[in-house]
């Protein structure tokens, strides 16, 4: 006997597979070939990847405006750490990535959801 999560589980894949078509990316949709679940999962995720910020390297592009931003240093073992860019990196180690601090959730009707 299956515990009641799993239960869950199967109705909704259920319920997916018989009442809703699959919501592939284009990118499934323009392929000319049979592809399985893998490959379907892995061209979508590439997909979602690109359309979501990414690391940036400083050797490609900086920053356009004054503001807190996420860093990555190979010195301190590639740790993640804030910093504050005004035309130039205001912290003492190199930064090798950059990317935009990500927006804080908000709830339903505007407010924080803090």
């Amino acid at each position: 006997m299956t515990n009641n999560r799993e239960e869950q589980i199967y109705k909704a894949a259920d319920k997916a597979t018989y009442q809703t078509p699959p919501q592939y990316s284009e990118l499934v949709h323009k392929s000319r070939k049979v592809m399985c679940a893998y490959e379907i999962g892995f061209i979508d995720g590439c997909v979602w990847a690109d359309s979501h910020p990414a690391w940036v390297s400083v050797e490609d592009e900086l920053p356009k405006e004054t503001g807190w931003y996420l860093v990555a240093t190979p010195t301190l073992n590639s740790k993640i750490d804030v910093a504050l860019w005004d035309g130039k990196w205001r912290r003492l180690v190199t930064i090798t990535y950059w990317m935009p601090l990500p927006q804080k959730p908000v709830k339903k009707g505007g407010n924080d959801a803090s």
